[in-house]
């Protein structure tokens, strides 16, 4: 099954699921730049006005349209070939945009702050997509490191200010002791 086939089936079923909750508005479809022959990412987004229903409380009815729409998709596709791997993101009014953007800025702040005073910083619970834009924010950092803690809707990021070790940085009465402890042995 190729790229073409499964942006037709999210074309099809999106129209359907929009015309069952009510709501006309334009659809753009496209593949993510990260698409590939043998990993395909399907990006749908839905423009218009007044597009809160559709968007929920937090994304949660984005995010339930979104496992919807990868069902029906997943199950047409799987009867011919089951080998496809394939993902579908869903955004409507450029919510999703906007939301890793401001995830992208706090975790640059919450990063500063585990710096500045050099103790752990948890954020807020996220789902896994969110969490994933912190781990490669600051994963361009040396000074910081991150780690997913808790489990299921609890879920969440601890930014962790890395130690003097980490960062290879060893001070002179540590370099000394270690010298002397060897000239001892």
């Amino acid at each position: 099954m190729n790229k073409d086939t499964i942006l037709d089936l999210a074309k099809k079923h999106t129209s359907k699921l929009l015309e069952l909750i009510g709501i006309t508005s334009d659809v753009d479809y496209g593949f993510a730049p990260n698409s590939t022959d043998e990993f395909v990412v399907v990006e749908v987004s839905i423009k218009g006005e007044d597009l809160g229903f559709m968007i929920g409380n937090h994304g949660r009815h984005l995010q339930a349209f979104q496992s919807m729409l990868s069902m029906l998709v997943r199950n047409e596709v799987w009867k011919e070939d089951d080998n496809v791997k394939f993902v579908i993101t869903v955004d409507a009014g450029d919510y999703r945009k906007q939301r890793m953007s401001r995830i992208e800025t706090l975790a640059m702040q919450k990063a500063d702050d585990a710096r500045i005073l050099g103790e752990p910083v948890d954020l807020m619970p996220m789902n896994s997509a969110e969490r994933r834009v912190v781990h490669t924010v600051l994963g361009m950092f040396d000074d910081v490191k991150t780690e997913s803690h808790g489990e299921g809707r609890d879920r969440f990021v601890r930014i962790l200010p890395a130690s003097e070790k980490d960062l290879g940085i060893v001070s002179e009465t540590e370099d000394n002791l270690e010298n002397e402890e060897d000239s001892q042995e």
